[in-house]
């Protein structure tokens, strides 16, 4: 029992200045650290799969003190953010919940660490972060704009690009709910080998993305709310504001359904697997053409009948 309580504390201490390099890169090597950002759940992720969620959050806590001690008082926000998603994540790991599950869960906290950072944000500068963005990029396209119309090139192409950039500020729990769903996705594909060699633990993987699908009434609900917006709403407003953003992590997820559509028919052909990498990157200049394959196949159930 002794040595269990040694081993933990070393494991423990380990991880810990694992994380605290990983955080110090992320933070003041710009270049590099955009890449050790998605690894830094990692470190919570093993801790709790191996010595358990006590010994999870005994770290959390000595990193919330050594960010502060490297980084300051802003450290707080990210190393509070990644920790929570990374403890999340080894908990479901190690209760033996699907891939799916752990994205989920993981997500979520993910999302209300951001939610509490755009928060802290506010309450800092005294001014809504999104506002910010919108005012730079309208004086990037004024200067563009102005650019163009000395070279007597058309401009008009600027009005409805600024109409667009307006909805940002709306559009910023639709960010969130994104932003931690990605953190969530790449830094549990990154923790599985990791798992496998050095946590010995056999992670739950995800179903080919050609398997996947979501229910069909996500159909009933894109439909209602594109009604919705097509009958015209105030802009503002908090039927407008619910409705852009309902809409839009709709768009996403039928998005998605289209990919796997996309996928299911690069197998079904014997494509290999360079086409549909190179078909998703298309997909995403094409979104439109992707959402209208996933309406069809939620509809109709496209890949059903591709196997008859």
């Amino acid at each position: 029992m002794k040595n269990q309580g040694v081993r933990q504390l070393v494991e423990g201490a380990a991880l810990a200045a694992v994380f605290a390099v990983l955080f110090l890169i992320t933070i003041y090597v710009p270049l590099l650290g955009s890449l050790t950002l998605w690894a830094l759940p990692i470190p919570f992720i093993l801790m709790v799969v191996r010595n358990g969620m006590k010994s999870g959050l005994v770290m959390w806590a000595v990193t919330l003190v050594l960010g502060v001690l490297t980084a300051g008082l802003p450290s707080l926000v990210m190393t509070f953010t990644v920790g929570l998603g990374g403890i999340t994540a080894g908990y479901l790991y190690a209760i033996r919940k699907s891939a799916l599950a752990v994205l989920v869960g993981s997500g979520l906290a993910y999302v209300v660490g951001l939610v509490l950072a755009f928060v802290s944000s506010i309450l800092v500068i005294g001014q809504n972060p999104a506002d910010l963005v919108v005012e730079m990029m309208n004086q990037s396209f004024q200067q563009a704009e102005s650019i163009y119309g000395s070279l007597g090139l058309d401009t008009s192409q600027f009005n409805q690009l600024k109409e667009q950039i307006s909805l940002l500020r709306y559009l910023i729990p639709t960010g969130l709910v994104l932003m931690g769903v990605v953190i969530a996705l790449i830094s549990q594909l990154l923790s599985i080998p990791i798992l496998r060699r050095v946590g010995n633990f056999q992670p739950p993987v995800f179903q080919p993305i050609r398997e996947w699908a979501f229910p069909k009434s996500f159909l009933w609900y894109y439909l209602v709310v594109t009604i919705v917006m097509m009958v015209g709403l105030e802009e503002g407003s908090a039927v407008f504001v619910a409705a852009i953003n309902v809409y839009s992590v709709l768009n996403a997820l039928i998005f998605v359904q289209g990919l796997a559509v996309i996928y299911f028919f690069s197998h079904r052909k014997g494509w290999p697997i360079v086409v549909p990498i190179l078909l998703t990157f298309l997909g995403f200049a094409l979104t439109s053409f992707v959402v209208i394959i996933g309406i069809i196949d939620l509809g109709f159930e496209l890949r059903r009948r591709m196997k008859l």
